[in-house]
């Protein structure tokens, strides 16, 4: 069986719904991850993915965070708050297709360093590794952790290593919780096929997009079971070129169940 899975920073579903239909349209993707729907549930334009043949799974709030999941199967659990530091805001949300578990995320920006929000930003990444290492096996659970990290984790992830040595993003301290997070036991989908420098946000300022300056901060990670069954990856730039865009770019990952 194809099955596809896709994250997305949509940076306001409402705002960016026409892209959105019209990307599901083109794709056909089996599961649309979505970071930063800035939307309350009761608010969520439903009808245009049930429209489409979704099921919904929500986790939203006004104006801010907010992540959702899309799927052309039927949930077979919906999962919220897993964590102490995520429960504090609305940005991550869990789902089990079969027996796959699909978890969604929006990771705190961190704002600057010095700040209570780069702290929330570690205690985040910290208690989501320590949720994981609870609850799953990385050699027998089938675990896709996908989302907007909002950290660059190697240095060809970054349009400029000098530029960015120290700043939000990029920063040694969430740089190596991530990496602790990830030698949990996961594996970069995206590099199991590319291994060139790629990125999957764009700043709206200074024609970034155009020259390329960016950062690749969003990601599908795996779990052991699921790399031989893992067929592609990559990120759609072209959606970041189209009109009214998100200043991210989906990714895209296929599998063969």
């Amino acid at each position: 069986m194809k099955f596809s899975v896709v994250t997305w920073n949509v940076n306001s579903v409402r705002a960016r719904i026409k892209n959105v239909v019209e990307f599901l349209k083109n794709n056909e993707s089996d599961v649309l991850c979505m970071q930063e729907t800035k939307v309350e549930n009761r608010m969520f334009p439903k009808e245009e993915f049930e429209n489409l043949g979704y099921n919904i799974a929500l986790f939203g709030q006004k104006r801010f965070n907010g992540v959702a999941t899309v799927s052309k199967k039927p949930f077979d659990e919906v999962k919220t708050k897993l964590f102490e530091e995520e429960d504090k805001q609305r940005r991550v949300i869990l789902t089990k297709i079969n027996d796959i578990t699909i978890i969604n995320s929006y990771f705190p920006n961190g704002k600057s360093p010095e700040s209570d929000n780069f702290r929330y930003k570690l205690e985040f990444i910290n208690g989501f590794r320590k949720y994981i290492e609870n609850n799953y096996s990385s050699e027998k659970d089938k675990i896709i952790i996908v989302g907007d990290f909002n950290v660059a984790k190697e240095e060809i992830d970054v349009y400029d290593v000098n530029s960015m040595v120290g700043k939000i993003g990029f920063h040694p301290k969430e740089r190596e919780a991530l990496l602790n997070f990830y030698n949990w036991g996961f594996t970069d989908a995206f590099r199991l096929f590319n291994k060139e420098q790629e990125f999957s946000w764009w700043d709206y300022r200074l024609s970034s997009f155009k020259r390329n300056i960016g950062l690749r901060i969003d990601y599908i990670w795996i779990s052991k079971p699921l790399i031989n069954l893992c067929t592609n990856c990559y990120i759609d730039t072209d959606e970041r070129g189209k009109e009214k865009p998100s200043d991210h770019a989906p990714m895209v990952a296929s599998f063969d169940i």
